[in-house]
């Protein structure tokens, strides 16, 4: 039936690869959809991130946002990400890269995440899934008032962002009675 099988078994690998790349997030329970290189520069203009600050990208993919970021702007990184072929990938690339010490990914599901030592993160989720109401709550219960959050594209119901540029929204951790409140 098939005149070439080596071909026909290359063929399949590469739908599977590509198919496993734009879908397994999905699986994991977010699209894949990476952010663009002048985003990832306005993320970090607005959060402020400077030499030495630590910076968290939760769901971080294939770790672009964490490993620019790092480059550019010295930071510590720390990706999280629950897809276990990806955080593969990442610890493959900080070797690849020389950032070890710089950049770390912790495979896991960010909800399960110790957040009280982060400071300045970001997120791209959906408001399409209840994550963004679970990731909220978790936030005003695990990080320090101050702490500030950028979302891209996608708003935080019930919390008014701080500051907007573009499909970026800035978000500060209130006080606790303000946490009360909201």
């Amino acid at each position: 039936m098939f005149s070439h099988p080596p071909l026909t078994i290359f063929l399949w690998s590469l739908a599977v690869v590509i198919a496993y790349y734009f879908l397994s997030g999905f699986i994991w329970g977010a699209g894949y959809a990476p952010t663009s290189g002048k985003e990832i520069e306005n993320v970090a203009e607005l959060l402020e991130i400077k030499n030495g600050d630590t910076f968290y990208d939760l769901g971080c993919g294939y770790g672009r946002m964490i490993f620019t970021i790092a480059k550019r702007h010295n930071a510590n990184c720390v990706g999280v990400e629950i897809d276990p072929l990806k955080c593969w990938w990442i610890k493959l690339m900080i070797r690849q890269k020389k950032l070890e010490g710089r950049v770390r990914v912790v495979h896991g599901n960010f909800l399960d995440v110790d957040l009280k030592d982060v400071e300045k993160a970001f997120v791209f989720l959906s408001t399409a899934t209840p994550i963004m109401k679970k990731l909220r709550e978790k936030m005003f219960q695990e990080m320090k008032a101050g702490a500030v959050v950028v979302s891209y594209t996608h708003r935080f119901k019930d919390w008014l962002p701080q500051k907007t540029q573009g499909k970026l929204f800035l978000y500060r951790v209130p006080e606790l009675d303000q946490k009360i409140q909201g």
